[in-house]
């Protein structure tokens, strides 16, 4: 559900004090992140993806990592900071659909609530690539179960924490690879997004200060997964390969297009009421 409070404005003479970004804690934004809770000209305000943009939308926080979906749910105009997304040129290992049975005879797939874009991603999927339309069930991964249901998709280190086994839902499927196979086309999951009347300062602040982020955190990649994979439930040598290239930082020419696909399916689909066209930052 999207707030409709109304938000606090940005006024474009004002000095920046504290910049409120709204993040993601999952292991594949480390890289972006990790050392910006030490600055004094930054607030970090937590939550998953999905639970981003309302902050945005409301004036909670200056700027969100938005699911992807969001920047057309939104009921109010968005700005895209071209900096330090979340994209795959194929696998992924974090958005994974987990079945006991064959995708095409699912009748019924649970999804996991803490990301609207891979849920509208699966949607697309089913009908384009596996050519069917099962029910989707909300299916909240923080409330016990005590089994998994016959076809669930989750994203985060989730997947690899605490996921099914092949043993029993030996059919799975990494949404990322399936996008790529059938578009041939990068897949953009999360976005740093801004409410449209943000001023051009703030935006500048946010996409130099993410952007030195990623590049010294990338360049101590090896250090920082030592130092944070366990705490994330991963592998050292999984989570070396993760961030290593399956999961990308990039919003180039390709990147655009696939995003401008997936947007295009979207609103073919139903999923949302119209496109938009891409209101992107450049800094």
């Amino acid at each position: 559900m999207y707030s409709q409070k109304a938000p606090a404005r940005l006024d474009a003479t004002a000095a920046i004090d504290v910049t409120r970004l709204g993040v993601v804690s999952f292991l594949n934004t480390l890289p972006i992140i990790h050392g910006l809770e030490k600055r004094d000209d930054l607030m970090l305000d937590r939550a998953v993806p999905s639970g981003l943009v309302d902050r945005v939308i409301s004036g909670q926080v200056d700027v969100g990592m938005c699911s992807s979906i969001d920047y057309l749910r939104s009921p109010e105009p968005l700005k895209i900071l071209r900096v330090a997304p979340l994209t795959c040129n194929g696998r992924t290992l974090t958005v994974r659909v987990f079945s006991t049975v064959p995708l095409e005879e699912a009748r019924h797939i649970h999804c996991d609530t803490d990301s609207h874009t891979s849920v509208a991603l699966l949607r697309i999927l089913l009908k384009d690539h596996w050519k069917v339309d099962p029910d989707i069930v909300e299916f909240d991964t923080r409330v016990h179960h005590e089994q998994w249901p016959e076809t669930v998709m989750l994203i985060g280190d989730k997947v690899v924490q605490n996921a099914p086994s092949e043993d029993t839902h030996s059919c799975q499927a990494d949404l990322g690879q399936i996008w790529k196979d059938m578009t041939g086309l990068p897949f953009v999951f999360a976005l740093w997004m801004a409410r449209q009347d943000a001023c051009d300062q703030l935006l500048a602040h946010v996409t130099e200060t993410l952007s030195a982020s990623l590049e010294r955190n990338l360049d101590n990649l090896d250090e920082l997964i030592l130092e944070h994979a366990d705490a994330h439930g991963w592998p050292v040598a999984l989570a070396a390969e993760y961030l290593n290239g399956l999961i990308k930082y990039q919003l180039g020419n390709n990147e655009l297009e696939g995003l401008r696909t997936f947007h295009g399916l979207a609103v073919s689909h139903g999923l949302v009421d119209e496109a938009r066209p891409l209101d992107i930052f450049e800094h």
